[in-house]
């Protein structure tokens, strides 16, 4: 069947959510540091490591003496932000590339 024009519905918070997630990257790692959540309720330190086993943000203290993360695997907290910054990123371009042929596509039927 012919596509008309009426028939299309114009997806207009994809131009919203591309712009509140450039929003989210202005907000930097210091900032997150600096919230009061976000230390150790047992020692109240900044948490710092990620333990993959339990995926869970800990402090170091909780990673080298805290008896609840033996044998668990950990990785720097900063790297692990790091992958999930790249990974936000990556879906952004797929978004933004996405809603760019989408207007294409309006503008060739409005043709």
């Amino acid at each position: 069947a012919p596509l008309q024009l009426r028939e299309l519905i114009n997806c207009r918070w994809a131009e919203e959510v591309t712009q509140q997630l450039d929003t989210l990257q202005l907000c930097s790692l210091t900032k997150h540091e600096e919230n009061e959540k976000d230390k150790c309720e047992n020692h109240h330190e900044k948490l710092s490591v990620f333990c993959w086993t339990c995926k869970k943000c800990i402090c170091h203290q909780c990673a080298l003496w805290g008896g609840m993360h033996g044998g668990h695997t950990f990785k720097p907290l900063a790297e692990i932000y790091e992958q999930h910054v790249t990974k936000v990123n990556e879906e952004v371009a797929k978004l933004r590339r996405r809603l760019m042929e989408l207007i294409s596509l309006v503008q060739e039927v409005v043709r």
